[in-house]
């Protein structure tokens, strides 16, 4: 569903190029419709990308172009049915909504409804959505439906066929079913849409929960970083590499053109480099949005931080943890938002362990010391600085190093090749990094040397390593695993760093 405001962005951004012969900004875009921040501006950019209306090149400037649009079927919003007790059945023609033929079948007749109450919650059609109904006599039973009682009285249920009756079922525990031996079906919910699009001065639901919370005096604040202190890493992540890096130090090129780091992760290596002419990128959607939230708005991400901290307890924990049960919700928010949920989550998280199950959620339960910075203001305000200066995007390794030439350093730091059962930890993203991945990134590396790349990378001390990498240079160094969940595991333990020069 494209809507009225995602519309006119749109149509402003096909009118500029016409004009202009070259794309907007995000900032000419947050101009033009006086949103509050450039992110509000990169959050209809995202939906309209999404839609497939849009393209859009990594984080570069002027790199949106609109996309040639598809037969879209437009649908009309008839008006309002009640998730609920029924009310008199209201077909005024109130505006239309745009499907793609991806998103409802062309065959057949289709019109929106917009839903009032919580009747069908556990169907996952909340107050305020919009279902999209193909419009047809009959269902099956379980089917929700559009049903007709009562001498023209509406609602929103499941349907279910009991012997000489029907049972009209809601979808919510606390509401019983009612029955009728008469139902008109008008058709049956297809898609349901959640229109989750930011008014201007309403809350997201991120902030709705801050607010909602009471204060905490629970958590003691921990000093800030100095001002004039070298950016460094604002959150913790498995593998990071930043107390690691005295070691790797010597062998670090002392000249090179362009820098790419496509296994981002927490970025120490960049950090400790800083140099400007960098690519950094990784598979991680949700990592990458954090960076460009800090990147674009710190102050609105030091602003949700603080108001995080002030608040922190276990039910605020979850349900910030919890937002991305829901897609569209977690969608709508910001990327100031999704920075600051991130940084939040991995200084409260049971040993600042950044973790996904298959659906991309986090599932890491809360962690028990009180000393939490949760804001460290100086750490997100000169990271900021430093990431204006360079490209960050969210793609794959082999995509994120596609462009590099002679004379590029490429430092990879990809999921480890596991030495154990406790020690894969590959889950930063729903995908695993699996033994074939392992010797497609050694195939990416023969080929970046070949080319006249300097290549570092890092991984196992282990036989498979060993020999994948052999007729490259293997450095043994150690690392203290301060992530093992088992503190009798954590310790010194020997890494590879390879490279070819």
């Amino acid at each position: 569903m494209v809507t009225k405001k995602q519309q006119q962005v749109l149509d402003f951004i096909e009118k500029y190029q016409k004009k202009n012969k070259y794309s907007p900004t995000l900032e000419e875009i947050q101009k033009r419709f006086k949103l509050a921040s450039v992110s509000t501006a990169h959050y209809y950019i995202q939906q309209l990308k999404n839609k497939k209306l849009l393209s859009k090149q990594g984080s570069q400037h002027r790199a949106i172009n609109v996309l040639p649009i598809s037969n879209n079927i437009n649908v009309p919003i008839l008006g309002t049915i009640t998730a609920g007790a029924p009310i008199e059945a209201i077909e005024t023609h109130d505006e239309t909504i745009s499907l793609s033929q991806g998103e409802i079948s062309p065959s057949g007749k289709h019109y929106a409804l917009r839903v009032s109450g919580d009747s069908m919650i556990d169907e996952g059609i909340f107050d305020g959505d919009i279902v999209v109904i193909k419009e047809q006599q009959t269902a099956d039973d379980g089917q929700t439906v559009v049903a007709i009682i009562d001498d023209n009285q509406a609602t929103l249920k499941k349907l279910y066929r009991e012997k000489s009756r029907f049972r009209l079922q809601p979808a919510n525990q606390a509401l019983l079913p009612f029955y009728r031996t008469e139902v008109e079906v008008r058709g049956i919910v297809v898609k349901i849409i959640r229109d989750l699009e930011p008014a201007q001065g309403s809350d997201s639901e991120l902030v709705k929960i801050i607010k909602k919370m009471p204060p905490t005096t629970n958590v003691r604040r921990v000093a800030n970083s100095e001002p004039n202190e070298k950016p460094r890493p604002f959150i913790q992540w498995v593998g990071g590499k930043r107390e690691m890096i005295s070691q790797y130090q010597e062998f670090i090129p002392k000249k090179f053109k362009n820098y790419y780091e496509p296994f981002l992760g927490g970025g120490a290596m960049f950090f400790y480099l800083q140099t400007e002419k960098a690519i950094l990128s990784d598979n991680n959607k949700e990592l990458i949005k954090a960076y460009e939230g800090v990147r674009d708005n710190p102050e609105e991400v030091i602003k949700l931080l603080k108001e995080l901290r002030s608040k922190h307890s276990g039910e605020l924990y979850t349900k910030i943890r919890n937002l991305d049960r829901e897609i569209n919700i977690f969608e709508s928010l910001n990327t100031a938002e999704i920075a600051a949920r991130m940084v939040y989550l991995n200084q409260t998280c049971f040993n600042g362990l950044y973790r996904v199950n298959q659906k991309s959620q986090f599932n890491v339960p809360i962690g028990s010391s009180l000393n939490r910075l949760i804001c460290d203001e100086n750490t997100i305000r000169s990271v900021s600085k430093v990431l204006k200066k360079i490209t960050i995007q969210e793609s794959d390794f082999e995509t994120s190093v596609r462009k590099a030439q002679a004379g590029d350093f490429i430092y990879l730091d990809p999921p480890y090749y596991p030495i154990s059962v406790n020690s894969d930890f590959t889950r930063y993203t729903k995908e695993k990094f699996y033994q074939e991945d392992q010797v497609r990134l050694k195939k990416e590396i023969d080929r970046l040397s070949k080319i006249g790349c300097k290549v570092m990378v890092s991984n196992s001390d282990c036989d498979f390593i060993k020999e994948l990498y052999k007729g490259y240079k293997l450095h043994k160094v150690y690392s203290g695993r301060t992530l093992n969940c088992k503190k009798d595991q954590r310790g010194k333990v020997s890494e590879l760093f390879i490279t070819n020069y």
